[in-house]
């Protein structure tokens, strides 16, 4: 389409076998298009009052996070082809506050903000979320801050630019009426809210439309960025489609729903996309990285590093590539023209002549291959699978592309591993291969305030055995049969120095240091913890932590009697099953030891050698463990060392990495303590009605707080 400007097809089956929307159509069969084809529908809308061609909002996104010629592109469409265009973080360059048809972002971190950057275009946003980081703030690498950032963000050259996580001015939804009052004050123009998609979108939107705001952008997980953590990205926020049913449905409740214009935003790429999120609610769409597409985007995810093959998003300097202005535009307008004209076609089929009266069609709509759970949350009606319901997750290796490349981020930086573009993780992109696939956080925003990692102290220990166990964070390393003595020591030093545990069950140990941190299988003087496979290895004047190890499925009943019996024997269990879903078996546990009264006295361990970021570790603790037994993720880690000195420094890296991840994680969430979460499955949600009941966690979207 941005080749040759024509339309190409309409009623587009889906290709993403777990994407939501992907499954849900109009009950019309694909229709190929000549390219010549001119629908009759009316496209003109409102965003905000303010009147529009189509209902098209080109997405927010930043100058420094973009090169600046496609910051100027966009700006120049929206004014070409009567639409509107978000600036974006980071104030304004002159290029672009010439054009009118602009709305200025106000981010928590103002940077180059005044009085004159707001009253430029026609339309304020104050960033409180965004879909590809819920809960933290904007974050431009310092290597992307070139002088000509420095000066239109009015920052140090290459110093990062970390916005703060909450507004700090905005810490409850009357904080936030005081910031619309006093932007619509000052300049008399529509303010929006941007907010990221979670489960408590309904709430926030209601509040925002109370406070008096003209709009919600709502950005869905999978929107796009120039820099985030992949902690964050691939862990928090749920699909735009969820968020923003559930909004308009409860908007329309509440009496609402006039009041306010709801943008959807985040992983919208085709005017199939456009139509079925406007029928679930949507009055606009927002398009960020299909745009970047049509302008030359290859898709290379290093839009943080400044080195865009495409020059899309290159840092501003001399020597760097910068794509073609007239062939940004040139292609851009033409992809624009094909999605209006696509939009115009699905309208004329669907027998609607105003896209306006498109919006909450719900009976339009069914959906394949969905539960009835979220055909509920999506107000639409579900239809039999052709293929019955499937597995709930796929076979293979966890280990793909992106997670290999993390991984050896993680141990080469020791740091929070910052990524670009939109999430392509399970279970939308990637196939899901365990049950924590399916599973987000939500993002703090408003009601709950996020807590900022870079500011705040934020507490990420545990707790073992009654007391006498204190682990820095969630995490006991459980190295590979190849390690060799030397291997084992230097691995026993270090996991002293965090104050983390090691497992060498199975292991022979050759000298008595550090025994503290080790969790064996035969009892020895100065153990940290005694592994053992039934309750009868359990020998008087043992005086050490003692687990009982299971690894079946058949033993988990036997192994809560044993508990619930031998309290001040045992202090907790380990679930070591070669299972396709332990993280069930755990829930299993986790409800019936509380069940049964003992749970605060007993620690559950999962040891899942699926294991592979820090994410999934936080997602095992909300699930019920004290602790999680990390394998193959400290295998893939550890490989390829030099030296014995070299080994010591990756792992160090790589556990402090952990460390930092698992803070952010829960500053997105905005939780202080890492002690709150453990069996707090509220804090999450799954993206699937199956895995709701197999985990014991609400649906995305479902009704929660007093509904």
């Amino acid at each position: 389409m941005a080749m040759h400007g024509r339309p190409i097809r309409v009623f587009r089956r889906g290709v993403r076998r777990f994407r939501i929307l992907d499954n849900v159509d109009f009950g019309i069969d694909e229709i190929r298009l000549v390219g010549n084809e001119r629908g009759r529908a009316s496209l003109t809308s409102f965003i905000g009052g303010i009147e529009v061609s189509a209902p098209i909002y080109l997405a927010d996104m930043s100058f420094g996070s973009l090169a600046g010629v496609p910051n100027v592109v966009e700006a120049e469409l929206a004014d070409e082809l009567m639409l509107i265009s978000g600036t974006g973080e980071g104030g304004l360059h002159p290029e672009v506050a010439r054009h009118r048809r602009i709305f200025v972002q106000w981010a928590s971190a103002r940077f180059g903000v005044d009085i004159n950057t707001l009253m430029a275009g026609m339309g304020i946003v104050i960033k409180i979320g965004q879909g590809a980081k819920p809960g933290i703030g904007g974050h431009l690498p310092g290597s992307k801050v070139t002088s000509v950032i420095s000066q239109v963000r009015r920052i140090p050259v290459g110093v990062d630019a970390l916005s703060p996580a909450p507004h700090h001015d905005i810490y409850s939804i009357e904080d936030l009426k005081q910031r619309i009052d006093a932007l619509k004050e000052a300049t008399g123009k529509p303010v929006f809210v941007k907010i990221a998609a979670t489960n408590y979108t309904p709430y926030i939107v209601t509040g925002i439309a109370r406070m008096g705001a003209d709009g919600v952008i709502i950005d869905g997980h999978g929107a796009g960025t120039g820099a985030t953590p992949l902690v964050v990205r691939d862990n928090v926020g749920i699909p735009i489609e969820l968020a923003v049913a559930s909004a308009d449905r409860m908007l329309r409740e509440e009496g609402l729903r006039d009041r306010i214009t709801l943008i959807a935003s985040g992983r919208v790429s085709t005017a199939d996309d456009a139509a079925k999120l406007m029928a679930l609610g949507a009055d606009a769409i927002a398009l960020g990285t299909a745009l970047l597409i049509s302008m030359g985007c290859a898709m290379a995810r290093t839009c943080h590093r400044g080195n865009c093959p495409a020059g899309i998003t290159s840092k501003i300097a001399d020597g760097s590539v910068i794509v073609d202005y007239e062939f940004a535009l040139r292609s851009s307008r033409n992809f624009l023209v094909a999605f209006m004209e696509e939009l115009r076609l699905i309208l004329d089929h669907l027998g609607i002549d105003d896209v306006r009266r498109l919006v909450g069609r719900r009976d339009l709509l069914r959906g394949h291959c969905i539960d009835e759970v979220t055909a509920r949350v999506l107000g639409i009606k579900s239809v039999n699978c052709d293929t019955g319901d499937g597995d709930i997750t796929s076979k293979g290796d966890v280990w793909t592309p992106d997670y290999s490349i993390y991984v050896t981020q993680l141990v080469r930086s020791g740091d929070v591993v910052i990524v670009s573009m939109g999430s392509n993780g399970p279970p939308e992109v990637e196939p899901p291969k365990r049950l924590i696939d399916w599973l987000r956080f939500d993002g703090a925003q408003v009601t709950k305030p996020a807590i900022d990692p870079y500011r705040e102290d934020i507490d990420v220990s545990t707790i073992l055995a009654g007391g006498r166990l204190w682990l820095s964070m969630p995490v006991i390393i459980k190295p590979p049969r190849t390690w060799d003595d030397d291997l084992i020591k230097a691995a026993k030093f270090v996991v002293r120095a965090n104050s983390v545990m090691i497992d060498l069950e199975g292991v022979d140990v050759t000298d008595n240091k550090h025994l503290m941190r080790v969790m064996w299988d035969r009892y020895v003087n100065g153990l940290g913890a005694l592994v053992i496979d039934h309750a009868g290895r359990v020998g008087s004047g043992i005086d050490v932590p003692t687990y009982l190890k299971v690894t079946g499925v058949d033993e988990v009943s036997n192994a809560v009697n044993e508990l619930v019996r031998g309290v001040s024997r045992f202090s907790g269990v380990i679930i070591d099953v070669s299972d396709d879903h332990p993280e069930a078996i755990l829930v299993r546990l986790d409800l019936e030891l509380r069940r049964r009264g003992v749970r605060d006295y007993v620690d559950l361990i999962i040891h899942m050698p699926s294991v592979r970021s820090s994410g999934d570790i936080v997602k095992l603790v909300a699930l019920g463990a004290d602790a999680v037994i990390i394998s193959g993720f400290v295998e893939r880690a550890l490989h390829g060392y030099e030296s014995i000195e070299d080994f010591r420094l990756r792992l160090m890296r790589f556990l402090t990495g952990i460390k930092r991840e698992i803070a952010q994680l829960l500053g997105a969430a905005g939780i202080y303590s890492l002690q709150s979460i453990i069996g707090n499955r509220e804090l999450l949600r799954a993206l699937s009605g199956r895995v709701r009941d197999m985990l014991m966690v609400k649906l995305a979207g479902e009704d929660v707080l007093y509904r």
